[in-house]
């Protein structure tokens, strides 16, 4: 399903990413709140390396065949900035693991 190589970006990015939704999901099974602290964390780094990986991969990227529209909503050239941070900041709905799905189909694109 996701065709991800071992890269710097992996083995840095993915890890931040599931640490990131890992502390929301426990901090809502405790019935606690970080008052959008590790969204902001999220917005700050998964987002600036999104900005980074987007002009690498922008001039090289060519679209082959149908995307999914789940994967467009991720990956399109604004909205994988606004996606998974708008869905993040939704209460009770940011303990779901957008930043990894994000992180992941962002590591899925073709170089």
């Amino acid at each position: 399903m996701f065709n991800i190589k071992f890269t710097p970006e992996t083995f840095f990015m993915l890890p931040f990413a599931l640490g990131l939704d890992l502390i929301g999901i426990i901090l809502v099974c405790f019935g606690l709140d970080d008052f959008g602290m590790t969204d902001m964390i999220g917005i700050g780094f998964i987002n600036m390396w999104l900005i980074l990986r987007g002009r690498q991969v922008l001039h090289k990227q060519g679209r082959k065949g149908a995307i999914s529209s789940i994967k467009n909503l991720f990956t399109g050239k604004t909205s994988k900035f606004f996606a998974a941070p708008f869905l993040e900041l939704i209460p009770y709905l940011g303990c779901l693991p957008f930043w990894t799905i994000s992180v992941l189909l962002n590591l899925n694109e073709e170089e």
